[in-house]
């Protein structure tokens, strides 16, 4: 007789079936969260796009007078350049899409 009860109980009564109906619901709640939010975001960088140029001129980079280049190496965004002078060997670090000296190491005395 107790599996003749069994078989005729609900399945929607039982704790495997809600929780199972509970985990699909909060999963699909989640998934549209996450579509809102995707579409969201692309509305975002499509209005807001890239910022604007700097409509300031690039900075100029000169050497000190009686220096010269000894060598040139290339970086990603950067120009690496050993300069010798009077004053000693220095290592300038350029930025190549402004212009602008970004780092400098100096040594000390006259070169040899």
């Amino acid at each position: 007789m107790s599996d003749a009860s069994a078989t005729n109980e609900d399945p929607k009564s039982q704790l495997s079936y809600r929780l199972a109906r509970a985990a699909v619901i909060i999963l699909g709640v989640l998934l549209v969260i996450a579509l809102v939010l995707l579409v969201f975001g692309l509305a975002f960088r499509m209005t807001h796009g890239r910022p604007a140029e700097s409509s300031s001129a690039p900075a100029i980079y000169t050497l000190a007078p009686g220096a010269r280049i000894v060598s040139v190496d290339a970086q990603p965004g950067r120009l690496i350049l050993r300069v010798r002078s009077s004053a000693g060997d220095e290592v300038d670090i350029v930025d190549t899409e402004s212009g602008r000296l970004v780092g400098q190491v100096k040594s000390v005395g006259a070169p040899k």
